[in-house]
């Protein structure tokens, strides 16, 4: 049998093609969250059809695609990039709904994503680290764990166990441990400015 002609590589096919369209939108809110959680705003709109699609390279030591489940993991020395935004991690597995329709592809269809270990998240001069990075479509919400989590944008930051970012109401949330409390410092941006020595 002809490889292309192989009936399991079609459905492979169509099974890529969902989760891929939803790692799309997965950085178009990622670029998004990232921005409002380090005081900046873009013009971001998350891609809602195939024309709005641009080209997602992910590379990874191994994919594992389960149809039956409903899941996709990429592993092993993951990098995404997207446009402005890369994602690096260990893992980054995805979680959808079955009943997915064809002609609409939307957020809907993905229930969770998440990028674990040694996790980074950078989109143009701003720094997401993190052990774990949730991304949840249901409350639209990005939540980092770990130790060392910090959101960083040149030279301001925030530190914390937990940071959980809202992008629906903007509403950001920051846990410490037992033995670490959250660390903000915020540095405004210094300007140029000509003086006059005459």
């Amino acid at each position: 049998m002809e490889m292309w002609k192989d009936p399991s590589l079609g459905i492979l096919n169509k099974y890529l093609t969902i989760n891929i369209t939803a790692l799309l939108m997965f950085f178009g809110v990622i670029s998004v969250l990232l921005f409002s959680a380090t005081g900046f705003s873009q013009n971001f709109d998350t891609p809602n059809s195939k024309q709005d699609l641009k080209k997602l390279h992910i590379t990874a030591d191994s994919l594992v695609a389960s149809q039956n489940n409903q899941h996709i993991i990429f592993s092993g020395h993951v990098i995404a990039l997207y446009e402005l935004t890369t994602i690096m991690s260990d893992k980054l597995q995805v979680y959808y709904s079955d009943h997915v329709d064809k002609e609409q592809l939307n957020n809907a269809s993905v229930k969770k994503i998440i990028a674990s270990g040694n996790v980074q998240i950078e989109l143009e001069g701003k720094t997401a680290k993190c052990d774990q990075a949730v991304y949840l479509t249901s409350t639209n919400s990005l939540t980092l764990t770990g130790e060392e989590t910090r959101l960083q944008s040149e030279n301001s930051y925030i530190t914390g166990n937990k940071i959980i970012i809202y992008q629906n109401t903007g509403q950001i949330i920051v846990d410490g441990s037992d033995d670490k409390r959250v660390n903000a410092v915020f540095q405004p941006e210094e300007k140029n400015s000509i003086t006059n020595l005459k």
